[in-house]
């Protein structure tokens, strides 16, 4: 079962725009030693869509091999593409390598029947033994899933679903649905909104952007939520939301890469055309000044970094 705080990792490139598999290396370790509980590797924090295959199976290896320093981590690489070919070439990559679970947006920009991407879910999971995951995310595939398509899915052995869009009654009867008819089968939040409410249903798993900048925050929530400490659990879920409303002024890639130099750490680049403000940019001091102001408030110690590329 997958259970805890994972991250949607951004994936780090130098100025070049070349893969820096040492600085994303450093991150997942980073967050691993903060509590983290997984990563889900080349989504959409993590620039997947803007990557080569090759490139992505570097951040697999690299995250198996930073994972392997510490107990019980998981691994859900995500391998949506355009195609399938390449969709299945990734997957089969990763089943190799080893991981826990594999993920995939439904193929985009084009505009597929609900056919089609039951076909496409059909041809990963005949390809692999590793449980394969349906990833929900309407935005950029211009699919929306219906409990009909799930339903189907589940025959042909979906393991689960990772919903980003939040919408209630489609999360809340998925679940259910799967709950009544003994369907082994997970669904995970691909946000930390809503964690508390749906951790009361019975989910027991979010991916959360924000623990790529503020990993102790999430931790806690997690951790203080599992040990039935509620009033604590609340207080964390609302600082959690202020925060994370606060960091949503740009791309959440971007102000991902943003919060880490704001706390001190060299946090590379994003790939183009994503592009970082300048450092000399007011708002970095700003993402400090209400980082600690929040870590403060919540007793919490914010550590900080050696780079001074913000001062």
């Amino acid at each position: 079962m997958i259970r805890g705080s994972l991250v949607p990792n951004i994936t780090i490139f130098d100025s070049r725009g070349n893969l820096d598999t040492d600085k994303t290396k450093w991150h997942m370790r980073w967050m691993f030693q903060k509590g983290l509980d997984g990563l889900f590797l080349t989504g959409s924090y993590g620039s997947g869509p803007l990557m080569t295959n090759e490139e992505r199976i570097e951040v697999f290896k690299a995250a198996k091999e930073v994972a392997s320093e510490f107990t019980d981590r998981i691994l859900i690489p995500h391998v949506g593409c355009i195609d399938t070919s390449s969709t299945v070439e990734l997957a089969r990559a990763a089943d190799e390598i080893g991981v826990d679970g594999i993920a995939a947006v439904p193929p985009f920009y084009y505009k597929h029947s609900e056919d089609l991407v039951i076909q496409f879910y059909k041809d990963i999971i005949e390809s692999v033994g590793t449980p394969v995951y349906a990833y929900n995310n309407p935005v950029t595939s211009r699919f929306t899933f219906t409990l009909r398509t799930i339903q189907e899915l589940q025959d042909m052995g979906l393991a689960g679903l990772k919903d980003s869009p939040l919408d209630v009654g489609f999360v809340s009867t998925v679940y259910l649905d799967a709950k009544l008819r003994n369907k082994d089968f997970e669904v995970i939040l691909g946000t930390s909104k809503g964690w508390l409410p749906f951790y009361y249903m019975g989910i027991r798993a979010t991916i959360a952007g924000m623990n790529n900048w503020a990993p102790e925050v999430m931790t806690e929530m997690i951790r203080s939520t599992f040990e039935g400490d509620r009033e604590r659990s609340e207080r964390l879920y609302m600082a959690m939301m202020d925060l994370s409303k606060k960091m949503h002024f740009t791309d959440s890639t971007i102000a991902s890469h943003m919060g880490l130099y704001a706390r001190g750490f060299d946090g590379g680049f994003p790939r183009k055309p994503m592009i970082l403000p300048p450092f000399d940019d007011p708002k970095y001091k700003e993402i400090r000044s209400f980082l600690k102001n929040g870590f403060d408030e919540l007793g919490m110690e914010m550590e900080t970094g050696d780079d001074k590329t913000v001062e």
